[in-house]
């Protein structure tokens, strides 16, 4: 599957015309209003979910950074396919690859329970490959071998 970087530009654009009280940070009011511009209704509750995959420093909001990373899932990923949101929640720096401490990053936040083995399997996948990077097809493949 090819995976399309965001535009870093205009979500940087986009992110300080919703920001509307300038703080730098985007809060669940200011993320309601943007998803309503768009003509996705969602609920609070609903938004929080979408904040706790993409809030890395865990402040229950959203930065920039964390806004660019949320408009990267929504352009890629299917609501409905599991192992591309989660290949996609993992690639924090949007380079259409994992790395190990994303890969860690990503099992932590989720709570997933994953045995070591399985972490261990992961990781040396990526120690094999000589950038220190799993592609997504490579994820993908792991992940199918993983839920068998």
């Amino acid at each position: 599957m090819p995976i399309e970087k965001p535009d870093f530009k205009n979500c940087e654009q986009a992110f300080k015309a919703i920001d509307a009280d300038g703080s730098g940070e985007l809060d669940l009011d200011e993320l309601k209003k943007a998803f309503e511009l768009l003509e996705m209704h969602l609920s609070k509750e609903e938004i929080k979910s979408i904040v706790e995959i993409v809030d890395v420093d865990g402040d229950g909001q959203m930065n920039c950074k964390e806004f660019i990373h949320f408009v990267y899932i929504c352009k890629n990923a299917d609501p409905k396919d599991v192992k591309t949101i989660l290949f996609l929640a993992a690639d924090l720096d949007c380079s259409g690859t994992i790395d190990k401490e994303e890969l860690i990053i990503i099992f932590k936040k989720l709570g997933a329970e994953v045995s070591q083995v399985q972490i261990d399997e992961l990781l040396s996948v990526i120690a094999d490959n000589k950038d220190g990077t799993m592609s997504y097809e490579m994820f993908i493949a792991l992940m199918e071998k993983l839920m068998e």
